[in-house]
């Protein structure tokens, strides 16, 4: 994995999603975050901007951009400003463009933050022909004052995209091509309801239960904060392990069926969102009020479950991204059935992946969060499962497969003890 060398005068604070005993706001969430009722956006004007000369372009018309404005500093130096959807805001910048020049050259870049500061490491893109490139900035400087960032670049006839993250296989446009493709015969995909912007919320189920037959359900979510993508990475794994063809996933299917909600926020994911939905709501503050389509959405997909004589939720996962690999299980004392699945996972997820940095934090079911609201629903336990930032898509996978492989394990054995007693 590559490392950016960053050049700093003060350290960079990273935020990462846990809980406190009374819900008011995390540490890190800006005043009024619980307040889920629609707040003013200002949408980013897709366009194509030239400065220089000779001319330098760049562009944020395409899918998962975000790029607010474009102006030359000097004779080598140009700034990018990336604005949020909307602010007060956590600190997640994301950004995308597009960049070319009539005439090849070196430049620097200064990528220019309004209300946020430098976090992801830059990533470049490009194509040429049947041949892709791709490569990571290695060398950033982080302006303590101002909170930017600057690197050099060289650009040429052939646009390139400079990303937070590589778009590759991340979109919502992805997603939906995923949903015509031959998928295997236990696995059907539905809208159950439709964002801000009338985008469809898709459900994929995996279901190779019996029907009638008594079946435990795994509840899946990601995407809720757009810019979360190496958590998306490994979901993806996660998922496709799951429907695999092994003995190991062909057994777990047969007594569990899977819920999945791949990109909860599908406007947030399109527009290049930091961390909202369109509008202005961190979705992951509304399991309790559900004043936005897509929870209420989701919410409405999964309630009927509980009615369900022969359906039981048996576990929910949230996958997120930090800047580190952390569990955020609900407290041990918190009795759940089955009891403790996180605790015990998260023993295996560290063992088999031995060369990650695993930590895990407890908190309590204050907060009105998406695996708070599947444990006071349905009694479950439930984790919101944190992925490096800086995690590659090959680290990704392996995590995503390897943790796919110790949780069917567990759950096929708290299947077995309590439907044999």
């Amino acid at each position: 994995m590559f490392k950016t060398k960053l050049i700093l005068i003060v350290p960079i604070l990273f935020i990462a999603c846990k809980s406190s005993s009374k819900f008011t706001g995390f540490d890190y969430d800006p005043p009024g975050v619980t307040n889920t009722v629609n707040k003013t956006t200002s949408p980013q004007k897709q366009r194509v901007i030239g400065a220089g000369n000779p001319k330098i372009w760049v562009s944020n018309e395409f899918e998962g951009a975000r790029l607010n404005d474009f102006y030359q500093l000097d004779d080598l130096t140009y700034e990018i400003v990336i604005s949020p959807e909307n602010a007060p805001i956590n600190n997640s910048p994301w950004y995308a463009f597009k960049i070319w020049t009539e005439e090849p050259r070196a430049i620097n870049l200064r990528l220019l933050y309004k209300d946020g500061k430098h976090r992801y490491t830059p990533k470049v893109w490009s194509k040429k022909g049947t041949m892709s490139y791709s490569h990571i900035i290695e060398t950033v400087e982080y302006d303590t004052t101002d909170g930017s960032a600057s690197f050099a670049i060289h650009i040429s006839e052939n646009p390139q995209i400079v990303s937070a993250q590589f778009l590759e296989k991340i979109t919502y446009s992805d997603l939906l091509e995923k949903t015509n493709r031959n998928l295997p015969a236990f696995v059907s995909v539905d809208t159950v309801g439709f964002s801000g912007e009338n985008r469809p919320i898709l459900e994929f189920t995996a279901n190779e239960t019996q029907p009638n037959s008594a079946a435990g359900v795994l509840v899946l979510l990601s995407r809720q904060h757009p810019p979360e993508v190496t958590g998306y990475r490994t979901y993806q794994a996660f998922w496709d392990e799951l429907t695999s063809s092994t003995e190991l996933a062909t057994s777990f299917r047969k007594n569990f069926i899977v819920k999945a909600y791949p990109i909860v926020n599908p406007d947030g994911v399109v527009n290049g969102h930091w961390r909202h939905n369109v509008n202005g709501i961190d979705l992951n503050r509304d399991w309790e009020n559900f004043n936005q389509p897509e929870t209420q959405a989701i919410r409405d997909a999964l309630l009927p479950i509980k009615s369900n004589p022969s359906q039981k939720v048996y576990y929910g996962i949230d996958f997120h991204s930090t800047n580190e690999n952390i569990f955020y299980p609900i407290n041990e004392e918190v009795k759940t059935s089955p009891d403790n699945i996180t605790q015990r996972w998260a023993i295996q997820v560290k063992q088999d992946n031995a060369e990650l940095l695993f930590i895990s934090e407890e908190f309590d079911t204050s907060s009105p969060i998406s695996k708070n609201w599947i444990y006071r629903t349905f009694g479950s336990d439930a984790v919101t499962f944190e992925v490096d930032d800086d995690l590659d898509s090959s680290e990704s996978a392996k995590l995503g497969k390897n943790a796919a492989r110790s949780l069917m394990t567990l759950l096929i054995a708290e299947w077995n003890l309590m439907n044999n007693n």
